[in-house]
């Protein structure tokens, strides 16, 4: 009977979700993590919450009808559980290494599934955690996404717009989060003088963006941001990378970002790199000042803490 209980509290925690998403409200969750994640998928959130509440349905009356004495329905139950168990670490996998974020609800339902084969018994828990553990092995033997993410071929299929400006060789990814507010302040002083080709890429899905003489992508992969800025261990946006033939540069921060803007992108300006620090590495620059983590940056997986309303997102 514990295990019915158990389904059916888990389906109603899914239904309140499912409402929730339905009338636009928050969902369930106790972090940044679920937005980001939910940014990331083909499938709507609403559509993987319908999905878990049918799938923990199904599983209380199959243990109902079970109580019976039929043990059909168990048998039919504990596979089904296996399922579950296969389908989380695929869920896993794309929170650790795609998403870089866990998300709590997701966690929460990953926690219930090995509950309710813990309580099919012990037999049954070590064989879910065998299929777990292969798929989560299978998942990291295969390299998904972009193979080149740092080029700028790649790049550009992670740019949701681009402003068109002077042909002077430089190709520059502006890349920001929704939820940034010293993003914000970036985009908005790009304005109707810049002189730059300047494209934007987000790291996570974007509903609404407005600067003067954009030009907008219907089909462009966040992921890809994503990727590239894990892969330089950057974790704080906005981050401006200016490319050109021989070398990259990378500014990080509102306040260098928009110095570099202002000397370079604005008419009759020149750029000049006097007073900053340069760390070099193989193939990139980074130009940057020495300052406290979030006073000119927001981290990729967090909100800002200002006054300076967000991009919107679709949800």
């Amino acid at each position: 009977m514990i295990r019915a209980i158990i389904s059916f509290l888990a389906s109603v925690l899914t239904a309140v979700q499912v409402v929730l998403l339905h009338t636009g409200a928050k969902g369930l969750c106790f972090n940044e993590g679920c937005e980001i994640v939910d940014s990331m998928t083909n499938v709507s959130p609403l559509v993987f919450n319908i999905a878990g509440f049918l799938f923990f349905q199904a599983l209380f009356w199959l243990f109902l009808c079970g109580r019976k004495g039929s043990e059909y329905w168990h048998k039919l139950a504990r596979l089904l559980l296996l399922a579950g168990f296969a389908a989380e670490a695929v869920l896993v996998f794309f929170q650790y290494s795609i998403a870089t974020v866990f998300c709590s609800y997701c966690l929460v339902i990953l926690a219930v599934i090995a509950l309710l084969n813990l309580c099919c018994g012990m037999y049954q828990f070590v064989r879910g955690m065998v299929i777990f553990i292969a798929v989560l092995v299978a998942c990291f033997s295969l390299q998904f996404g972009p193979s080149s993410a740092a080029r700028g071929s790649s790049l550009d299929s992670g740019s949701l717009a681009m402003v068109n400006g002077k042909r002077d060789g430089a190709k520059r990814y502006l890349f920001f989060s929704a939820s940034c507010a010293h993003c914000e302040k970036v985009i908005e002083s790009i304005g109707a003088d810049n002189i730059c080709t300047v494209r934007f890429n987000p790291i996570e899905k974007i509903e609404k963006l407005a600067v003067p003489g954009m030009v907008k992508f219907t089909d462009y992969q966040p992921e890809v941001n994503r990727s590239l800025l894990q892969s330089l261990s950057i974790g704080e946006v906005p981050v401006l990378m200016v490319k050109t033939e021989d070398e990259t540069h990378i500014f990080k921060g509102e306040k260098r970002i928009r110095e570099y803007l202002e000397k370079t992108c604005k008419r009759n300006r020149d750029v000049d790199y006097s007073g900053t620090s340069n760390v070099k590495t193989p193939a990139y620059t980074f130009l940057s000042e020495a300052k406290k983590s979030g006073e000119d940056a927001c981290l990729v997986n967090t909100d800002c803490d200002t006054n300076v309303a967000p991009i919107s997102t679709g949800q």
